[in-house]
């Protein structure tokens, strides 16, 4: 009986183990995400720009629906400057993870869409809360308090800037937290491959 008990208990501290190790390769590969976390620094800053233009609102939306289409060009191309491998090693489960995070914002953009026709004074606002509450995920999946706090700062306060403010201000708040979040996230993968040597 006793052995059987030991058993159980080392058998748990096998999978811990090689849960732990799993995310941990996925977070070393992959840099934490920090490829596509800089590349959305790119789309904020295009994004505030457009809210600059003299144009109509509807045509402001439509430009920065454009602007998310260079998040994949983007992220490749921060991917080789910083050596991440976002699609590497797709046997483990947490790169899966991590990428099926990523696309579940997809989902969440049909809300946005919904606001472009119906409520399109509303609608940077909401992209910007859906990009914030998107991250949260993430936090679990690299083991990382950066993407816990920045998901609920720019969730909570890109609605009240939007409240309080207007659109421009909006999107240098998230183009900052974006910079401030992707330092951050560098910051913790060089100790986690300083880690991972020792």
């Amino acid at each position: 009986m006793t052995n059987i008990t030991d058993t159980t208990v080392r058998d748990n501290k096998m999978i811990s183990s090689d849960f732990a190790g799993m995310r941990k390769e996925a977070s070393i590969l992959q840099k934490k995400g920090a490829p596509f976390m800089m590349a959305s620094v790119v789309i904020w800053i295009l994004a505030t720009i457009v809210r600059c233009l003299p144009v109509d609102i509807m045509t402001k939306n439509m430009y920065t629906f454009y602007c998310t289409g260079l998040l994949l060009p983007c992220v490749l191309i921060f991917s080789k400057i910083i050596g991440a491998h976002i699609f590497k090693n797709r046997s483990n489960p947490f790169n899966k993870l991590g990428f099926l995070c990523t696309m579940n914002q997809m989902l969440y953009l049909l809300i946005v869409m919904w606001a472009f026709s119906q409520k399109p004074d509303a609608m940077f606002m909401l992209f910007a809360m859906v990009f914030g509450a998107h991250l949260l995920p993430f936090s679990w999946v690299y083991d990382s308090k950066t993407y816990f706090v920045t998901s609920l700062v720019t969730t909570f306060g890109s609605m009240i800037l939007s409240i309080f403010t207007n659109d421009i201000c909006v999107g240098v708040f998230m183009t900052v937290c974006q910079i401030v979040m992707s330092v951050i996230l560098l910051v913790e993968c060089r100790k986690l491959n300083g880690d991972s040597k020792k």
